[in-house]
């Protein structure tokens, strides 16, 4: 019960970013969003060392609203940023550019379950996750296309306002939609390593094995979905891989053993 408030920390700082992310990328750029997430986080990410090494759950809740909040805006921005590219080349890219975010993942599992077997304490990869995240960024984002190219003011399109997007039937349906795949993602991300350790009975390195073995298929997923996309369309492939989630997911909770 305690674990699941923490990481509602997370979630606060996310919902408060995402709804944010909107006028901080038609102000800022997807560029400097970006840059701004990976700050957020890698300060979170300090706090959070800092609060492991201190034993200090006081500390480790706001860092984590930190990085909550640094993920959704650049999260977003990101996206902003692949759409714009995907739209210039006329071509499905969406797809691969998530995979490419699900190999940070997979190698990000990687490295866990190598300092779990090693014993290297979490504070220390806490602390440097917190230095590489706005580091790796600052060295990313000078390749995004330059921010006048993906402002729509600059095409000449109104600003509209927030609200009268919601009002939206079609934007209500995908906030829907959105919201029960980013659960569902959301709490494999979340839960998926403590599942194995506490309902399974695995070790900490299985259980970072485990998600491991999650992430990389969600990237072996990302890396077809162009193909699959360009063949048989969006909707199919939406509800092909919805049923193939749910299957995957009733295996996790009743499948009753940890190789299952």
């Amino acid at each position: 019960a305690q674990l699941g408030l923490l990481l509602l920390c997370v979630s606060i700082g996310a919902v408060a970013g995402l709804p944010l992310s909107g006028p901080i990328v038609q102000r800022l750029g997807a560029r400097r969003a970006v840059l701004a997430g990976s700050v957020s986080v890698g300060l979170g990410l300090a706090g959070m060392g800092i609060g492991l090494l201190a034993a200090s759950v006081p500390l480790v809740a706001p860092s984590m609203v930190f990085v909550g909040l640094g993920m959704g805006v650049w999260d977003v921005a990101m996206n902003v940023q692949g759409a714009d590219v995907e739209r210039r080349l006329e071509r499905s890219l969406m797809p691969r550019l998530h995979a490419a975010f699900s190999v940070g993942t997979v190698t990000g599992a990687g490295v866990g379950a190598l300092c779990a077997a090693v014993g290297i304490p979490l504070a220390v990869q806490v602390l440097v996750v917190a230095m590489l995240a706005p580091v790796s960024m600052a060295l990313a984002v000078p390749h995004f296309l330059p921010s006048h190219l993906t402002d729509p003011s600059s095409e000449g399109s109104p600003r509209a306002s927030a609200l009268t997007a919601w009002r939206e039937p079609r934007t209500l349906a995908i906030g829907l939609m959105v919201l029960g795949f980013a659960f569902t993602e959301g709490s494999a991300n979340d839960w998926m390593a403590v599942a194995m350790v506490d309902g399974y009975g695995t070790s900490e390195t299985v259980g970072a094995l485990a998600f491991g073995i999650f992430v990389t298929a969600m990237t072996i997923g990302r890396l077809l979905g162009g193909t699959l996309l360009e063949r048989f369309g969006r909707v199919p492939v939406l509800r092909g891989t919805a049923a193939v989630g749910l299957v995957g997911l009733l295996l996790v909770l009743l499948g009753g053993s940890a190789p299952v």
